[in-house]
């Protein structure tokens, strides 16, 4: 639970609850992982509305929390071992399958009436607020993919101390999401210890792995942790999987590890980047994480190197495998990054006016990153922008001071004139860190998405116009 300003937003991520609520911090103040007697609580409530009518306020009060306490968000009983026995832990649902997304702010009924979404957009576009933090601690990886972005695997690891500075940091700022990646982050000799200490600092820890070094004690302390994670299978073909990592026997370590995530109840996202080797096998994977009731997901969004290298994209799909994939992610409502493809943007486009004014992405207005060595970026594998040191400066001057911080924040979709009036521009997802990593300039388009946001604009007119003719029919 955080305070922003007159926003409470509380966020339970193994029962994947997020609510954002307006102007009932009073009635949270008091409701701590420590239980409190409800009549204290209405007790602290009354001293701060002096004079107001305690019946009413013990009334809104059960209000307020009574679908909190229905969806386990609180926990309520008649006594505090009542209350301690009431276990929560994370369950797959084959029939709604949970998932991992850091936080996602929707309206809900409050003492005030509903919040409108594009008030509380409007409001943390005008207030950015660090609810999420990647730290990659280290460059360090067991696996060398032929798609990866990063330009080195130097055995470089962020000092565990300075680790602990970031996270008391990133907790004083509000901060909530805390995601662990590399490399790979179970490299690291602290990673038991990091991840233990970041959940007593009372942030959701996310961890970024291949898995290969999953072991049973790293199992227990991501259970103790209430840990997410998210994890990378190419193909369910042995050869194609270790093909793509460069390691044999990569394949067989990161499904027995996921397997072991399912019996141990961890939750756990199996993302499935798609390229040249492996484009007919997402089908088997995204089937595998189904018959596991697992969460996944295929993306065929392979960008350039952090240092402007595009080596790695020869494994890139060429238009015609694009359009084999894109039709199965609108035909068959394949599940994948919202970034494009959906046909009811065709109910929701933008003016060119609209467009421009509006921030293209969240970098620097609800996240940011830090990198092995030190420095600040604004999302993940956007390193060519350095926004300062975190041997130089702690996050609050990363955040409020940094020049590029504000930079980039500043950033909106006026800011790339060749997007502005681009017909298949409501088909993209514009973004500065994949221009850079191809082009070397945030404003300039790699010439391959904007392809691709052609093809998508074609597929999604060619399946209105079925769905069109098939009405009339």
């Amino acid at each position: 639970m955080r305070q922003y300003g007159n926003f409470t937003y509380v966020l339970e991520r193994v029962k994947c609850y997020d609510q954002m609520f307006k102007d009932a911090e009073v009635f949270m103040r008091w409701i701590t992982r420590v239980p409190l007697e409800k009549d204290e609580i209405l007790r602290n409530i009354c001293s701060v509305y002096v004079g107001a009518d305690e019946n009413e306020i013990a009334r809104d009060f059960d209000d307020f929390v009574a679908p909190l306490i229905d969806e386990k968000v609180i926990l309520a009983g008649e006594t505090a071992e009542e209350i301690e026995s009431q276990e929560i832990s994370f369950s797959y649902d084959v029939e709604n399958p949970k998932t991992m997304d850091t936080h996602y702010i929707k309206p809900e009924d409050m003492p005030e009436g509903p919040i409108p979404q594009d008030v509380l957009e409007k409001h943390f576009s005008e207030h950015p607020t660090i609810f999420d933090l990647q730290m990659d601690i280290t460059q360090a990886c067991t696996e060398r993919c032929i798609h990866c972005y990063i330009p080195e695997y130097n055995p470089v690891f962020l000092p565990l101390a300075q680790i602990k500075k970031v996270i008391d940091e990133f907790r004083e700022q509000g901060g909530i999401g805390l995601t662990l990646s590399g490399g790979e982050c179970m490299m690291h000799p602290d990673f038991d210890e990091i991840v233990r200490y970041a959940r007593t600092k009372d942030l959701i820890v996310g961890i970024l792995s291949n898995l290969t070094l999953c072991t049973e004690e790293k199992i227990k302390v991501l259970q103790e942790a209430e840990a997410t994670i998210q994890v990378s299978l190419y193909s369910m073909n042995p050869e194609t999987h270790d093909a793509i990592t460069k390691r044999p026997g990569s394949f067989a370590a990161t499904k027995t590890a996921i397997e072991k995530l399912r019996k141990a109840q961890i939750p756990c996202r199996i993302s499935c980047p798609t390229m040249k080797p492996n484009y007919k096998d997402y089908l088997d994977v995204l089937a595998y994480a189904r018959l596991l009731k697992m969460d996944a997901q295929t993306d065929f969004i392979i960008m350039g190197k952090m240092d402007c290298d595009t080596s790695n994209l020869g494994c890139r799909l060429n238009l015609a495998e694009t359009r084999h994939i894109l039709e199965d992610i609108i035909y068959k409502s394949l599940p994948v990054n919202n970034e494009y493809f959906d046909p009811a943007k065709k109910e929701q486009l933008e003016t060119n006016e609209e467009w421009a004014a509006r921030k293209v992405c969240g970098a620097c207005v609800s996240s940011v990153c830090l990198d092995a060595t030190g420095y600040y970026y604004p999302c993940p594998a956007f390193a060519g922008v350095n926004l300062g040191s975190c041997y130089e400066h702690d996050l609050k001057w990363i955040w409020n001071e940094s020049p590029e911080t504000k930079r980039i924040r500043a950033v909106c979709g006026k800011d790339f004139p060749k997007c502005v009036s681009c017909p298949d521009r409501n088909y993209c997802s514009v973004c500065m860190c994949r221009n850079y990593n191809e082009t070397g300039d945030i404003f300039k388009p790699a010439q391959h998405f904007c392809d691709v946001a052609k093809l998508n604009h074609e597929i999604v007119d060619e399946a209105q116009a079925k769905r069109i003719s098939a009405m009339k029919g």
